[in-house]
């Protein structure tokens, strides 16, 4: 899962490069890379719960202890999407500020706060997601796992940031953010309460 992830990941990284470099130049691709450097510090709070989280469920559903494994994950989604809040409301409210720790480029310093926005318009849903995926991870369930985990950027982002811009150009790459997370996330949310309301009945 790691592995394939890593590879939908560079190969996100070298398309998003190439269509905001058409789309907008070398100004566009400076603020991708401030605000992806800023991705990357805004879940590293929720990777953080989801590995501590994947031990602790795997076990109790070994242990087929299904109550505590459906409380874990109660936990695990409130405080990752509250660590998710938080920095939601960092960022949306400070673009302009945080950009200017990066650059002293006007250009880029007007462009970057609207991609800044769009980009992490959903991220206190991407908790379900993330947790969702680390939960099928957890109890051996490989395929789910897989599917999950590639689903945001494998699934949905990558034919949106080309589906996207043909209506609505630049802006249309960076809606592809907002739009893959809400997909991706609906999708977990529904598979993970099918597997939580069937498969995590304790027995009397």
């Amino acid at each position: 899962v790691t592995l394939s992830l890593q590879a939908i990941v560079s190969v996100t990284y070298l398309l998003m490069n190439n269509i905001l470099f058409d789309f907008g130049g070398e100004t566009s691709v400076t603020s991708y890379a401030i605000v992806s450097r800023m991705l990357m510090f805004a879940l590293f709070p929720i990777f953080g719960i989801t590995q501590g989280f994947v031990p602790i469920a795997g076990y109790n559903y070994g242990a087929q202890n299904y109550d505590r494994v459906k409380h874990t994950i109660r936990i695990a989604i409130v405080y990752s999407m509250t660590m998710a809040s938080v920095v939601f409301v960092m960022l949306i409210g400070f673009p302009e500020l945080i950009t200017r720790m990066f650059t002293t480029d006007p250009l880029v310093i007007e462009k970057t706060p609207t991609a800044m926005r769009w980009v992490f318009a959903a991220t206190p849903i991407i908790a379900v997601q993330l947790i969702g995926s680390a939960y099928f991870q957890a109890v051996g369930k490989a395929v789910p796992a897989l599917l999950l985990t590639l689903s945001r950027q494998g699934f949905f982002f990558i034919p949106l940031i080309f589906i996207l811009p043909l209506w609505y150009g630049e802006l249309g790459v960076w809606m592809a953010f907002p739009v893959s997370d809400v997909l991706s996330t609906l999708l977990t949310a529904s598979i993970l309460y099918r597997e939580v309301s069937t498969k995590l009945i304790s027995k009397p």
